[in-house]
């Protein structure tokens, strides 16, 4: 039987879970379910599907959640953004997942579209995550179990952190039961996030998104794009190495798994690792950590 997340949570105390996102070819989706059924094997808690960016690859989400699911018999947490839908749509996606047993949705506003700086919604589309909460919750009330997305260093967009705390607590009201965040690499931010969503009352759980560094030059073009700080600590180790893959990954190996503990042992309720849709280095984090 396919699970709550939040069911999972009532008999774990912590969860350690995947991130896989939507190849764009039928022989990466295959070489996905290859991936997801080694990854499977180390028997993960949940596992989750990325929806694609501005519309691209959409489709494939859901198909590959339910995939997983009648394959490994694993909860799959669909996530799902608002912006580029209608609400005829949204809740006609969202009827799909409940036909298809899809229990668990990670609630999200989504990227505007490119190139439009004052994008507002049209007059039948959402504009921000807590109203996708409440379309979920007022159709189909407990049958989802919804996560939102957490920024640790504030979002992007977000003016400041007690903004962004607002803009938090806000998706918890509408719904959301718990929070998965965007990558990071300093713990103490992390700590300092929790501190500051207790200040607003948001007492759910935190669980920190883990990305294993494979390569200097990814790492920096893709936070430089969404938003998240790369300390000294990563310019220093991951600099000289540029170029040599095989230090890289050993090197994000170690590192991963020294982040890994210092957040449990903060209290982290568990860990969710960004796989990139490969087992390595993921898998070898997974067993250093003695998990």
């Amino acid at each position: 039987m396919i699970e709550k997340i939040t069911d999972i949570f009532k008999s774990k105390e912590k969860t350690f879970s995947f991130e896989f996102f939507p190849p764009k070819t039928p022989k990466g989706v295959e070489n996905l379910y290859k991936t997801i059924a080694d990854l499977n094997e180390l028997g993960p808690d949940f596992v989750s599907v990325t929806y694609g960016a501005g519309g691209s690859s959409r489709g494939a989400t859901m198909d590959i959640c339910s995939e997983i699911q009648k394959r490994h018999s694993v909860p799959v947490m669909h996530h799902f953004t608002c912006v580029g839908h209608s609400q005829k749509e949204l809740l006609s996606i969202i009827g799909q997942m409940k036909e298809r047993n899809i229990k668990n949705i990670l609630a999200l506003r989504g990227d505007t579209p490119q190139g439009i700086d004052d994008w507002k919604p049209a007059e039948d589309e959402l504009e921000y995550c807590y109203q996708l909460n409440d379309l979920i919750r007022s159709t189909y009330g407990d049958f989802f179990s919804i996560g939102v997305a957490g920024f640790p260093e504030g979002h992007i967009n977000c003016p400041d952190k007690a903004t962004d705390s607002k803009y938090l607590k806000m998706k918890i009201d509408h719904g959301g039961e718990f929070v998965a965040t965007q990558l990071f690499f300093d713990n103490s931010v992390y700590s300092e996030y929790l501190d500051r969503l207790n200040s607003v009352d948001v007492n759910v759980r935190v669980i920190p998104g883990i990305l294993p560094i494979t390569s200097y030059e990814g790492l920096i073009k893709f936070c430089n794009i969404c938003g998240t700080s790369i300390t000294e600590e990563i310019h220093d180790i991951f600099k000289p190495l540029s170029g040599d893959d095989d230090a890289t990954r050993e090197a994000g190996i170690d590192f991963a798994v020294k982040q890994c503990n210092d957040l449990l042992k903060r209290g982290a309720p568990g860990i969710h690792f960004f796989s990139l849709n490969k087992v390595e280095p993921t898998k070898e984090i997974w067993k250093r950590l003695g998990l």
